[in-house]
């Protein structure tokens, strides 16, 4: 099915070249979740690098990329509390949340930055992944596939693991508003793209 303005449904086929998700979904997603359409650069490089999504998982990576970044439109954590050095830190650096889904601890800049093919650039200068849109993007559909996807693996319709794994330390001890909130933005985003198998809110807090 060529691309076009009509909803394709979870279980499309995709050709090669084809995009998983849509850029006029993307941005009615983004738009039901209150945020205004960001530069379409984020969709560009979004789109490049999750070719091998599902249209599924898709729909809970936007969901939670919306959230953790206001929308797409802060790519660094605000007001950090902490630093977030940890044995790999190096002196005079902050390793506080960075990317459209925040990447924190020196450890993980250190790991990411190597399996990115950047030895250990992003230890040295965890500024740079603020640089760029493409780069920015990068991390973070690093860190979803290092740490997000094998947990969505093990239990496929439960959108709460995806929140587990990326803030469940702090959201997934008890009933939680910002956990809420995830799940209240994946349904709408779920429903941008047109994806009837909605996920269930367990295994985050529940």
């Amino acid at each position: 099915m060529g691309i076009g303005n009509s909803r394709r449904s979870s279980s499309s086929e995709e050709s090669e070249d084809e995009a998983v998700i849509e850029e006029s979904e993307f941005n009615r997603a983004v738009r039901a979740c209150g945020y205004s359409v960001p530069r379409s650069a984020v969709y560009r490089h979004l789109a490049a690098l999750t070719s091998d999504f599902t249209r599924a998982e898709m729909a809970m990576f936007v969901a939670q990329t919306i959230h953790e970044s206001g929308g797409f439109r802060y790519i660094e954590e605000q007001d950090p509390e902490s630093e977030y050095r940890d044995n790999d830190a190096l002196p005079g650096r902050s390793y506080h949340g960075r990317g459209y889904i925040q990447l924190t601890w020196s450890e993980n800049y250190k790991r990411c930055s190597r399996e990115l093919g950047m030895g250990d650039d992003l230890l040295r200068n965890p500024d740079k992944v603020t640089g760029t849109v493409n780069l920015a993007m990068k991390v973070s559909v690093w860190y979803w596939k290092k740490f997000v996807r094998p947990e969505h693996k093990r239990r496929t319709n439960c959108f709460g693991v995806t929140t587990n794994a990326i803030n469940g330390a702090i959201e997934c001890r008890g009933y939680n508003k910002a956990a809420r909130s995830r799940y209240t933005k994946y349904k709408k985003v779920a429903d941008a793209m047109g994806i009837r198998n909605i996920a269930s809110e367990r295994g985050c807090y529940n």
